[in-house]
């Protein structure tokens, strides 16, 4: 693609600040948006195909990479598995336990979330389960969903339009018996085509354009990562698997000559039959998989699958007039192409007829609800899109829903009067049965975990929550708008067996599990060694100073890194403060913790710390010492240097501690007990995102 020069109105109305360090002339010239380049100059390209891996074990690894996304342009991009835009479709089979390895190669945190699959809390992949910087988690879970289209994504709370636009993601296809036994297009890649729709804004430097809420629309169609994309399909039929991973932007897809084409399945399945359609509104999140009878069309002939957004409702996302700006877009408010298929000749053993029936679903319905809730978008653009009137707070115990095991909850969703929303539960499957503008249409009639909420509208879905309870880690729902949700359209459930068990007063601990240590975080803290320690000041709890300089000048200070939630800086306290105890006014030992001084308060009341506390709810403190997860404990030597940083703790690492401090102090090394400490070394859980 050759870049014009025409400087169309459209094409430049939009200036965008990347980066802080770029200022003046310089700043405006590399991130004026990209002209309008008409797409009849523009030559086709080959759709990629994401890589299939199957089995029972999965490693993927988030990596920053590159990719061109025409001549002489190369773009900074996000990919798993050495991709440079997405990542591998992963194949499950429906009662495989299954064990992923994920390593986050990326400078920052990121998680890794399982859209659409029902399984436990701990391995959802939520803002909860964050994988810090060069660091791993390794879920493992039975699958349980229905033979189906679903996808993983990074879900960091103020992070996730970032990651995602950057390319971060991938499909996960589940495999059951009773789809199989259908006489079905299964041949990935050549009659079963997994096709991932988005869009971008491009800057001039060649680099994607994210900026929350004004970058809710890209100038660009991607099909799989690939500008202007063509592929060949067989004159047969043909099954799409179509995922709309937009940031904002939503979809009416239909073909050019308006051919009607069949619905096989919906986000969790197959559908009873399939149903027939000339049009499919396909929001951010849903997945919808086609069956497209190609027998008729002579090979050598072209098809375009089309997106028919001009003229929608206001509120429909995406239909906006404008061209630039934050609100705007070249393909704003416009029909376009999505895909160009090119026909070739049907393969050895072609699917030539359209099955009568797929499935026979038992769907949840009014009679089966033993509880209702309805939750509210309240507020204005364009940082008020909350629900109920709350931004999300991960750790405000008292704003989460409280849902019982095994209960069946009709759940109302009223949007306001300002915009369309996309709204995801995660954990469940659920059945739309009622919104408020009509019937629901049929395009909907199936099992689905994201659902359109018009503006002004309302919709009922239903859902069984079962199989899986915690008290301390929750499900979130949320805008599956990744500017929404970034800014705080989101909320959290926990599913229990006894919701009057919950204290919403004070945040229970998260369940405890083990935090593997790599070798690459026992390198980071390894390097720490002899270097000099970041100052800081800070109010510690009782309102007294705390100077990094002065605390450290004649006696070893050790700074304790706690996060608020976690089980392994609970269990590992009462240890400090036995050290504390011990060596008195030899040493200082402080604690930092993520967290406001109301809640750090909270938290030293319910374990019992005696040592000072520093709340650091921004995470300043605790970045500036590379505390990467909980329990990080680090000791300065008297005049500023740190001796040691240590990544986790055990009862050989609380040895060495005292050891380590006897000999900075010069005294004789105290013995205390180290009943109930791990002999393993063990890591805390991962900082989350601020």
């Amino acid at each position: 693609m050759k870049k014009s020069n025409d400087r169309s109105l459209a094409g430049i109305a939009r200036i965008h600040f990347q980066s802080s360090r770029i200022s003046g002339l310089l700043a405006i010239l590399l991130t004026l948006t990209l002209p309008a380049i008409a797409e009849t100059t523009r030559p086709f390209q080959n759709l990629w195909i994401p890589p299939a891996v199957q089995g029972k074990s999965f490693n993927l690894t988030l990596s920053e990479t590159t990719q061109s996304f025409w001549k002489g342009a190369t773009t900074t991009t996000y990919g798993f598995n050495q991709a440079h835009f997405w990542g591998p479709t992963l194949i499950f089979n429906q009662g495989d336990k299954v064990q992923i390895d994920v390593k986050n190669d990326l400078a920052e945190p990121t998680t890794v979330h399982w859209h659409g699959l029902h399984l436990p809390a701990a391995m959802d992949g939520g803002p909860h389960q964050s994988i810090g910087a060069g660091g791993t988690w390794n879920p493992t879970f039975t699958v349980k969903n229905n033979a189906g289209t679903y996808w993983y994504h990074p879900h960091p709370h103020g992070a996730t339009q970032k990651q995602l636009t950057l390319g971060a993601g991938g499909l996960i296809i589940i495999k059951d018996p009773i789809e199989a036994a259908l006489a079905l297009p299964r041949t990935y890649g050549v009659d079963d085509l997994p096709l991932v729709l988005t869009s971008r804004r491009f800057l001039r430097n060649d680099q994607f354009s994210y900026n929350g809420n004004n970058d809710k629309y890209g100038d660009y169609l991607l099909a799989n990562g690939t500008l202007d994309a063509q592929t060949p399909l067989p004159a047969q039929f043909v099954r799409l698997r179509i995922l709309n991973a937009e940031i904002e932007r939503g979809y009416v897809l239909g073909f050019n000559d308006n051919r009607t084409f069949h619905l096989i399945a919906t986000d969790g399945g197959l559908v009873d039959k399939p149903i027939p359609l000339t049009r499919l509104k396909l929001m951010v999140g849903e997945r919808a998989e086609v069956l497209v009878n190609l027998c008729a069309d002579k090979p050598g002939s072209t098809l375009d699958l089309m997106a028919y957004n001009a003229n929608q409702p206001f509120g429909f996302p995406g239909g906006e007039p404008q061209k630039g700006g934050a609100n705007g877009s070249l393909l704003n408010n416009l029909d376009f192409r999505l895909l160009r298929i090119n026909i070739g000749s049907p393969t050895a053993k072609p699917i030539t007829k359209l099955p009568e029936t797929l499935t026979r679903n038992r769907y949840w319905t009014e009679a089966d609800v033993t509880n209702r809730r309805t939750v509210r978008v309240n507020g204005n653009p364009p940082a008020d899109f909350y629900f109920d009137k709350q931004p999300y707070d991960m750790h405000a115990i008292d704003q989460i829903q409280l849902v019982k095991l095994g209960s069946v909850e009709a759940w109302t969703i009223s949007n306001n009067n300002v915009f369309g929303h996309s709204f995801h539960m995660h954990d469940v499957q659920f059945k739309i049965i009622a919104r408020s503008d009509g019937p629901v249409p049929d395009y909907e009639q199936g099992w689905k975990d994201t659902a359109y909420l018009p503006r002004g509208k309302s919709v009922t879905v239903v859902a069984k929550f079962d199989d899986f309870a915690s008290n301390t880690d929750p499900y979130m729902y949320h805008c599956h708008m990744a500017n929404h949700e970034d800014a705080g359209m989101m909320g959290e459930f926990l599913v229990v067996k006894d919701p009057a068990s919950i204290d919403r007063q004070s945040r229970s601990f998260r369940e405890l599990f083990e935090h593997p240590l790599t070798p690459e975080l026992i390198a980071a803290a390894n390097r720490q060694a002899e270097t000099r320690a970041p100052s800081f000041q800070a109010t510690d709890l009782t309102g007294k100073l705390l100077r990094m300089d002065s605390l450290a000048a004649a006696k070893p200070l050790v700074l304790f890194f706690i996060e608020r939630d976690c089980p392994c800086s609970r269990d590992a306290a009462p240890f400090l403060d036995r050290l504390q105890t011990e060596y008195g006014e030899s040493c200082t030992i402080v604690g930092v913790i993520n967290a406001t001084p109301e809640v750090a308060a909270a938290w030293v009341k319910r374990v019992g710390a005696h040592f000072p506390i520093l709340a650091d709810p921004t995470l300043a403190i605790i970045s500036a010492y590379q505390a990467r997860r909980s329990v990080f404990t680090t000791v300065i030597a008297p005049g500023g240097k740190i001796v040691k940083t240590y990544p986790g703790y055990s009862a050989t690492m609380l040895t060495e501690l005292s050891t380590s401090l006897a000999s900075l102090v010069g005294v004789p090394v105290r013995s205390f007990s180290l009943d109930g400490a791990p002999k393993k070394l063990t890591a805390g859980c991962v900082f989350p995102l601020r």
